[in-house]
């Protein structure tokens, strides 16, 4: 596979943790940030880190990236990071996903390949934030970002993009655990039951 860039996407509110910094809760004895840079580092040869969860944190190696309008839109970050990449392809996760697996995400690059960007799609949705985006997007992202159209999946359809099925990622992934974001109190136990079960 080609050199690739990683953006990890660490802004939001967290609202509905109380506006807690996600990036710093422990699962498994371990930070959600740091579960996260361990499955991007054997892939990525640059990882940038994208918003203000991760002000104030000592990251050897990681280039952090100040969100330029916080509240603005995920794209717009997203958009940020991927001006700032250095290669062609960048893996984009977000930085509360604690069990993203390293095989998962290097498929989901190679299947980039002839494409502008590879989705996952899990049930009816795309995972916009566990995808492969190729800097041949920027152009048609920054005109989705000039009309006020800021959800991503809103740009896929005017550039080449390839969707990876269920059925593509489940030898890898057979829980299909890589998409477990951490978002509610209740995602936080699950997740750390469930890392509990894997220490265990």
């Amino acid at each position: 596979m080609q050199s690739c860039s990683a953006i990890i996407l660490a802004g939001g509110r967290a609202t509905r943790l109380g506006g807690i910094n996600k990036a710093v809760l422990e699962v498994g004895g371990q930070r959600l940030l740091d579960r996260v840079l361990d499955a991007l580092r054997p892939l990525a040869e640059q990882i940038l880190v994208v918003g203000h969860l991760a002000e104030g944190l000592h990251i050897p190696g990681v280039e952090l990236i100040p969100d330029p309008h916080p509240r603005a839109s995920t794209l717009v970050a997203l958009h940020t990071g991927l001006t700032a990449a250095r290669n062609p392809v960048a893996l984009v996760v977000g930085c509360d996903m604690p069990f993203l697996s390293t095989a998962l995400l290097e498929r989901i690059a190679r299947l980039s390949e002839g494409h502008d960007l590879a989705v996952p799609r899990v049930g009816a949705y795309l995972e916009a934030l566990h995808a492969a985006y190729r800097r041949s997007c920027l152009p048609t992202m920054e005109r989705a970002i000039q009309r006020q159209r800021l959800k991503i999946i809103d740009f896929y359809p005017e550039v080449n993009t390839r969707e990876v099925t269920e059925a593509e990622m489940r030898d890898l992934d057979p829980d299909l655990l890589s998409f477990l974001n951490v978002n509610t109190p209740a995602d936080l136990e699950r997740a750390r039951a469930i890392a509990g079960r894997a220490q265990g």
